[in-house]
Order: structure tokens, then C-alpha cells, then sequence
């Protein structure tokens, strides 16, 4: 058998067995609702948030059918959105806190500003001593160029001190982008409406317009997990990075396709379903692996959300073979570098080619002992990860073996 026989083979074994994987966690999801013991009060958030779950779920399994009839960049495009789902998720489990903003970018110089800034710390302060305020902290927006961020704990209330929903599960429920969107003066009306009404629905479109920015767009969502701890700014990186090269899928991006093609280089003209040539067992895999990367964390979050559920809402979670089947993930395929696991033994390896001392290397006796923390992401998703599955060795750090050999 031929090197280039021997490693598709192992390719393709791997992917059935990281689809394997997704079908059995996407089965074991559709039992776990039978699993779940109901205190001796149901509370409705927790339903809400399964309801969430469960398009999630589908949306999996229609990417698990994409990939099963061979259409790569699609199932790819839609990772984008149960990506985007998944962040959104993360902050409705466990997004504790919030802020509200004051834009003062039209009204105050950088200067100025920085006094503002200053002066409302202190009034804080004192408020805080006093007693008389809620708010924990305030910032500057990172994200805006002269805002105030006033930072709240999350909505609970004082006879459920151990209950807390995040301020999120609200913003989306509420959220309707064709409010935002869309001037209703502009479309058809059975009648017309008076100046107060016009003026009442400006203020509601500009609300949601503000509630959107702030919570649930992409910069917001970043921007909220850094502020509940959900993700550090490596994190928040290998966010960016993932999220642009799946969003290379969803939105017009020149040759995105075509490159996870096999020789993707030839043009044969005409007319056809995408391309004459088959999609890289490569492109599979990766494809396969956003799908159950993503799958897992949907479910592990749900599970520790039902987990630390109050007992009269929930006797038993129920998630013992749910969470074994979604920690598997990172365990049975650690050479894909997602969003909160380890640094894989190729980026370890890599790092010490190309960046290690002598003496680190001595000090660290393997590549694979390199601190997690010095070990950078690389932005170049498709290249890279082609490159973490083959074989190499290296004077100084010695040997890496490809991980599905």
C-alpha cells in the first residue's frame, strides 16, 4: 500500500469515527430529556433554554447530513452559525454580568474624557460605601472610542439569592431584528398612523438598535465574555480566528471553496454542481471537527446549567452518559485546537522549531512540555491544521507524529 493510500485510509477512518462520535452525542441529547428529574417546581427558564438547545441540535445534524452528502463549504458556513450560537449560549448559561453604556463620543474630547472617566469612579465610589448603588465598577468601552461602561451583576432575585438568570436569556427572547431593521413607515400599513405613534416606534427601532450593539452582536458577545471571565484574550484570538474562517463560508469570499478541493489549482471550465474535483479528506475532517467541537460545548454547558440547577427545580440532572460522550471530544481528537482546550503537540512541536531556545528546550526537557501560555495560535486555520496531520522531525526537538497514523 502506497504512503498516499495508507494515509487516506487513515483519513477516512477518522472521520467516520469523529462523525461517529457527533451522531452518538446528538442521539444521547435526544434521550437526556427523559433523564431529567423535575423538582417540586418547574421552572420555566430551564425549558426555554433546552428549546434553545434543541435547534442547536439540528442545526448539528444538518451539517452532519451536509458533510454525508459531500457538500464541505456549506456544512462549513453553517458552523459559522452554531458558532455564533455557542457564544450567545456561554453567556445565557452563565453570562452573570452586564453593563449599560453612555456614549459621550460627540460630546466630550479624549482629554475630557479621561477626566470624566475619572470623576464617575470616584462618585462610584462613594456610592458604593454608601451603599445606594448596585453598580460594581466602571470602565472605559474597549470597544467605543469615549464611552462609559457601568458594570451590574446579573438579574436575581432576593429571595432566590442561589438563582440567577443572565441578563442575555432576556436580550434574545426580546430581540426581533426586523424592529431594527426595518422603518414600518416605509411598508405597507392597514392605516396610517399618527406623529406620537411614528415617533413611539423610532424610539422602540433606535432600542433595539442600542440592545443589539451592546448584547448580541458579534463585537458585543466578544466583549461580554471577557467581562464574565468566559474567555481571556487568547481565547478571545482563537474566537476571532475560527469565526472568520468559517464566516469565509457564509459570506462572498473569492476561491474560499474551491481551496479545500483537491487540485484546486486546475479550471476546467463549464458548467456543474460546485467542482469537477472531490473536497480534501483534509477539508472532511476539519468540517467534521467544528461540528463535534461545537456540539460538545453546546451540551457540556447545558449539562453544567442543569447540574447547578436549586433541587426543588431539578432532583437529577441526568447528564452522566451526555457529559461522558461530550468530554470524549477533546480527549479523542486533541490535535484540533478549538476555543478552551490545550495547545495540541503539532503547535507545541512548531513553537519550538521555529521559536524555542536551546536552553528552554533543556529546561523543558520535550516540546511537548512547552507552557501553554507561550504557545501562539495560528491564525491560518486550513493550512495549518493540514500540516498538524502529517509527520515531522526536527534536529533540536526531535520527532512529531502525525495523530491519525
Amino acid at each position: 500500500m502506497s504512503s498516499s493510500t495508507s494515509r487516506n485510509a487513515s483519513l477516512d477512518a477518522e472521520i467516520q469515527q469523529v462523525r461517529q462520535l457527533t451522531r452518538a452525542m446528538i442521539d444521547e441529547y435526544s434521550a437526556w430529556g427523559g433523564k431529567i428529574a423535575i423538582g417540586e417546581i418547574q421552572q420555566g427558564m430551564y425549558d426555554d433554554v433546552l428549546d434553545f438547545l434543541n435547534f442547536r441540535v439540528e442545526t448539528a445534524d444538518t451539517c452532519l447530513w451536509l458533510l454525508e452528502n459531500e457538500r464541505v463549504a456549506d456544512s462549513l458556513g453553517l458552523s459559522r452559525s452554531l458558532l455564533e450560537h455557542h457564544l450567545l449560549f456561554l453567556l445565557m448559561c452563565r453570562g452573570r454580568k452586564y453593563f449599560r453604556l453612555v456614549d459621550l463620543s460627540g460630546k466630550l474630547t479624549e482629554g475630557q474624557f479621561k477626566v470624566r472617566l475619572r470623576e464617575e469612579k470616584q462618585k462610584l465610589k462613594e456610592l458604593k460605601q454608601a451603599g445606594h448603588t448596585k453598580c460594581l465598577d466602571v470602565q472605559k468601552y474597549p470597544r467605543g472610542k469615549r464611552h462609559l461602561m457601568y458594570i451590574f451583576e446579573g438579574l436575581n432575585n432576593p429571595e432566590e439569592p442561589d438563582f440567577v438568570v443572565p441578563v442575555h436569556y432576556f436580550q434574545f427572547q426580546q430581540f426581533r431584528p426586523e424592529i431594527m431593521r426595518l422603518d414600518e413607515s416605509k411598508y405597507f400599513q392597514y392605516f396610517t398612523r399618527d406623529a406620537d405613534t411614528e415617533k413611539a416606534l423610532r424610539e422602540h427601532r433606535d432600542e433595539a438598535t442600542l440592545n443589539y450593539k451592546h448584547y448580541l452582536s458579534y463585537d458585543a458577545l466578544l466583549q461580554c465574555l471577557a467581562l464574565n471571565d468566559l474567555a481571556d484574550e487568547q481565547v478571545v484570538r482563537r474566537i476571532e480566528a475560527h469565526y472568520t474562517f468559517l464566516g469565509k463560508f457564509l459570506h462572498p469570499t473569492h476561491g474560499a471553496a474551491r481551496e479545500l478541493h483537491e487540485q484546486n489549482n486546475i479550471h476546467y471550465g463549464g458548467t456543474e454542481i460546485g467542482m469537477r474535483q472531490p473536497y480534501s479528506r483534509t477539508a472532511e475532517l476539519l468540517a467534521s471537527l467544528y461540528v463535534a467541537y461545537i456540539l460538545a460545548g453546546l451540551l457540556l454547558e447545558a449539562a453544567c446549567l442543569i447540574e447547578s440547577a436549586p433541587s426543588r427545580y431539578i432532583r437529577d440532572a441526568g447528564t452522566a452518559d451526555l457529559r461522558a460522550l461530550a468530554e470524549s471530544v477533546d480527549r479523542r481528537f486533541p490535535y484540533f485546537w478549538f476555543l478552551f482546550n490545550d495547545p495540541p503537540l503539532y503547535d507545541r512541536f512548531n513553537y519550538c522549531v521555529s521559536r524555542a531556545t536551546n536552553e528552554e528546550l533543556e529546561e523543558w526537557g520535550s516540546y511537548k512540555n512547552v507552557p501553554n501560555e507561550r504557545v501562539p495560535f495560528n491564525q491560518h486555520i486550513y493550512s495549518h491544521f493540514e500540516s498538524s496531520l502529517g509527520s515531522w522531525s526536527n534536529a533540536r526537538c526531535g520527532t512529531y507524529a502525525s495523530p491519525i497514523r
